[in-house]
């Protein structure tokens, strides 16, 4: 197999324009979606006192990952700046009546439930489609150094500047936070209309033309299931990635609790942890591409499970709070460099025409599982002690180093088209 000449190691330089305005329109959104993240349970607070009412809103936008298939098929159909400019469009109109409702006074939290599922689904769209974006503006080589400018973009926005900026401008104000939202969606979309066109890719299933109606819809949707379950290399990075989701949510979930119980520290102690975590994420964004260039692919595959294990281990033996902070860190730079291998790798393997169906049925795998993470870190917590969640994250993460055997070092998207169709014909059971 033909991973590509690594003879010239040296990274291409990345195009500033279309590539630059795509990184920026991330960073702005995800700047309005951390304030929204931070504003939209306090105004959900602020209206009713029932708590069922105030998890709906916080859970209902993850909800929306659930139909992710489906919209991956719809993003396949469509042109991928359309998708984007239309999701952001579709939230800036969102946020807006969201806004002019704060300023009335009139909030029913039903709606606000709604309106949370409807700005989901719009970000599956967004998410999806610039994922399919990406490759068709990078070269090859580009690939890992853009995927990090934009998860390092998301970080910031949506760890940093977003949450701090929510809070501030819910102080002044309930509407504020959301009409900044607006303004950051709608900044968004004018850059995304400077892309140029990109029409979706010929079909390579053999049908001369889409077919219409929920009927081929679901067809699409059950095409790109199969290719995810049928292709060697995706099946194993959707388990794996499904059992990093629960390991961590099976932490994340108890966090606070084991800050407080485990560790001593004041309520404070949480919020330095989670620091220390975004702090370790935006490091990871920064060094990803250039570790991935001197690992390859395969083995920063291999590092970065290898190393999330290890720091739940440490962890679940030796619960000191600068250690803990430190390995909380170390975690989150290994999870980024999983995430810029793997969409990049995604990026090369899946055909270019399911690659919307591609991106969103991971996700979906991705984040499927952090509810079953999230209700197991609380029963090892509370049955058995504080420790056992971290120890079962590392144990089911080491466990998964072995699905990582005969992964690509460094593939092509040339090189490895003709690997991915025959890989796509393997089912379950090597």
């Amino acid at each position: 197999m033909n991973f590509g000449s690594r003879t010239d190691s040296r990274p291409a330089p990345l195009r500033t324009g279309p590539l630059g305005r795509l990184a920026v329109a991330n960073a702005l959104s995800s700047v309005g979606d951390g304030a929204r993240f931070a504003a939209l349970p306090l105004l959900a607070a602020a209206a009713t006192r029932d708590v069922f009412w105030v998890s709906v809103v916080a859970a209902a936008g993850r909800a929306a990952w659930l139909l992710a298939p489906f919209i991956g098929a719809v993003v396949d159909r469509m042109p991928a700046r359309r998708s984007m400019v239309g999701a952001d469009l579709a939230r800036c109109v969102l946020l807006t009546v969201l806004t002019a409702s704060a300023v009335t006074g009139w909030v029913p939290v039903p709606s606000l439930a709604l309106l949370a599922f409807f700005c989901g689904i719009a970000e599956v769209f967004f998410d999806s489609a610039a994922q399919a974006v990406v490759p068709r503006l990078a070269a090859d080589r580009q690939l890992e150094r853009m995927n990090a400018r934009i998860i390092a973009a998301q970080i910031t926005g949506t760890g940093f500047i977003g949450p701090p900026l929510g809070a501030v401008l819910w102080a002044v104000g309930q509407p504020w936070p959301f009409a900044a939202d607006a303004v950051t969606f709608l900044g968004s979309a004018l850059l995304l209309r400077r892309l140029p066109p990109l029409a979706p890719y010929r079909r390579t299933d053999g049908a001369d033309r889409t077919e219409r109606g929920v009927a081929g819809l679901v067809r699409d949707t059950w095409a790109g299931l199969r290719l995810l379950s049928g292709h060697r290399i995706l099946r194993r990075l959707m388990v794996v990635v499904a059992v990093l989701g629960v390991g961590q949510q099976a932490v994340y979930a108890v966090l606070v609790v084991y800050v407080e119980a485990e560790l001593g520290l004041p309520a404070w102690g949480y919020g330095l942890m989670l620091v220390a975590a975004a702090l370790g994420s935006l490091a990871g964004a920064r060094a990803a591409a250039r570790t991935a260039q001197r690992l390859g692919t395969a083995r920063s595959l291999v590092v970065s499970v290898a190393v999330s294990a290890l720091t739940y281990l440490v962890v679940a033996v030796l619960p000191w709070w600068p250690l803990v902070a430190l390995m909380l860190a170390v975690n989150s730079a290994a999870v980024v460099l999983w995430n810029v291998c793997t969409v990049s790798l995604r990026q090369r393997l899946a055909p270019p025409d399911m690659l919307g169906r591609v991106t969103s049925g991971y996700r979906l795998a991705a984040w499927g599982t952090m509810p079953v993470g999230a209700a197991l870190g609380g029963v090892l917590a509370g049955h058995v002690g504080p420790a056992l969640p971290w120890a079962t994250a590392g144990l089911l993460l080491l466990g998964c180093l072995p699905l990582l055997r005969g992964m690509p070092r460094t593939p092509s998207r040339r090189a490895d088209a003709s690997d991915s169709d025959a890989a796509s014909e393997e089912r379950a059971g090597d």
